[in-house]
């Protein structure tokens, strides 16, 4: 389903994917997004897992765990 959610806390991680970086070897990209962020997102099954949401943001791609305390659903 889509969604429109806007957060409550500034969210941040880890996307999961390892980049290859030539001077490093392995370097993991971040996400971020700021407090009152406004976001249309794609949500997926929390079965496994209850305690977070799991989203992808339609604008970026990127897909990430929210608690449900973080955030609001907008419409």
């Amino acid at each position: 389903m889509i969604y429109k959610i806007e957060l409550k806390e500034e969210v941040t991680g880890e996307l999961g994917e390892a980049i290859q970086h030539e001077d490093h070897g392995y370097e993991s990209e971040c996400y971020h997004f700021d407090q009152g962020s406004v976001l249309e997102v794609a949500s997926y099954d929390t079965k496994e897992d209850s305690n977070w949401h799991i989203f992808t943001d339609l604008d970026s791609g990127h897909r990430f765990k929210v608690l449900p305390e973080h955030y609001v659903t907008v419409s």
